[in-house]
């Protein structure tokens, strides 16, 4: 499979069966890392596929001026996209990528050179990496966010305007009006004998207790009346002012919320807009579905440089679960919830913040057990830590919510920082 397009750019000392025995040692590692040949020297080989990234193989030395002159092509500083450099040990290839850094940062750019080793091959980790980074970073500007209804009014640290937003990480904000959502619920209630059952949800639960019928109909009803705001308005993400349901409409969006995630569109609590941007960042960045959850609890033992962290909340994606249950929404006794078992084994957190969203917390953590306690919301995961970053979350905590990926993800998403922060 394809995952970026590369153009090579080498010496007019250099005939066309010269450049072509040179690349002839990196074509096939490259290939094998998902790359695709688009241009050699002035020769088009492919159509630009403009959904991929473009990297730059500087093959030779005196070929800074045509490098710049492709990153203006492709408008990179104008979509604010990184420059990736491929570089290797001879024919002045680096000299020539380190000239050529320089100077897109000095405009303002941003961008990394990784360079083959003697025998031609590229770090496989590495090259992984960073086409990850460039992939993530070219959906997110061309992502869509629906906000539907205002953010929670207790997120006094998580409530930031499309400007921000779209300057930092890229999406569009697309505000959407809470009376819309509800109109079009009214509208799906206005058809009673449509099906609106999620297949196999009822089946695969272990209980269900607390809601009834009535409450499993309005939550599926408000899936679909999602689902059509993501139709309409060609939303990637959402986030849910979801406690106007509980207060308006006596139910909660936990259920469609969960629904949604699983199908690929990343869907947040309480409008948390950097809490929603996290989802759906590391999704772009990884393939995981993500689950926003409240730290509950955070003890830090100094001694042996750990921490236990318990994390809640009412809205975990099924996929994440090995089992679940279907219970009531924990504050306000509404509606349907998922009560979920998180599996043991290693995880990533996640939390954007800061006043323009210029600021990342991350860390490494692993799940070790999974509670169903009462008094809290109602799936729940128990997790051990690095002291030191669970120590970061008590001083300077970046809001409320964090986002939890499955596996350890730390390498990719300090990829992700480096190349975002290199301009």
């Amino acid at each position: 499979m394809t995952l970026f397009q590369y153009a090579v750019v080498a010496s007019i000392l250099h005939d066309e069966k010269q450049k072509r025995r040179l690349l002839g040692n990196f074509e096939s590692a490259l290939e094998k890392a998902g790359g695709e040949l688009q241009s050699l020297g002035s020769e088009t080989l492919r159509p630009r596929n403009d959904t991929l990234p473009l990297f730059i193989f500087v093959l030779t030395g005196g070929t800074e001026a045509d490098a710049m002159r492709l990153v203006v092509q492709e408008k990179m500083l104008q979509r604010n996209e990184p420059v990736v450099l491929l570089a290797h040990p001879s024919q002045n290839s680096l000299p020539a990528s380190l000239e050529i850094l320089a100077k897109l940062k000095q405009d303002g750019g941003k961008g990394t050179i990784l360079q083959a080793d003697a025998a031609g091959i590229f770090d496989e980790e590495t090259l992984g990496d960073i086409v990850a980074v460039s992939q993530s970073m070219k959906a997110l500007h061309a992502s869509r966010i629906g906000v539907v209804g205002e953010p929670s009014d207790w997120l006094i640290a998580s409530h930031h305007d499309s400007k921000i937003v779209q300057d930092a990480w890229g999406p569009e904000l697309k505000d959407i009006p809470f009376e819309e959502l509800l109109e079009i619920i009214e509208g799906i209630r206005s058809k009673p004998e449509k099906d609106i059952n999620l297949p196999g949800l009822r089946g695969k639960a272990e209980f269900f207790s607390e809601a009834n019928e009535a409450d499993m109909r309005k939550s599926m009803e408000i899936l679909y009346a999602l689902k059509t705001l993501v139709s309409r308005h060609g939303l990637s993400a959402l986030t849910l002012r979801c406690f106007d349901l509980v207060l308006r409409d006596h139910s909660t969006g936990c259920l469609a919320l969960s629904a949604l995630a699983d199908e690929g569109v990343d869907a947040g609590c309480e409008g948390d807009i950097p809490s929603i941007i996290g989802l759906h960042w590391v999704r772009t960045l990884t393939g995981q579905t993500g689950w926003m959850a409240n730290p509950s609890r955070i003890t830090v033992q100094k001694e042996d440089d750990r921490a236990e962290m318990l994390i809640a909340h009412c809205t975990a994606p099924r996929s994440v679960l090995s089992r679940y249950g279907l219970r009531s929404h924990f504050e306000s006794g509404l509606g349907v919830a998922i009560a979920g078992i998180i599996p043991e084994g290693d995880v990533t957190l996640v939390r954007i913040g800061g006043k323009n969203l210029e600021k990342v917390w991350f860390s490494p953590a692993r799940a070790i057990a999974s509670p169903l306690k009462e008094g809290l919301c109602r799936t729940q995961a128990v997790l051990t830590m690095p002291s030191d970053k669970a120590q970061e979350l008590l001083t300077d905590p970046l809001g409320n919510h964090l986002v939890m990926i499955q596996g350890n993800w730390v390498r990719r998403i300090s990829a992700y920082l480096r190349l975002w922060k290199s301009a």
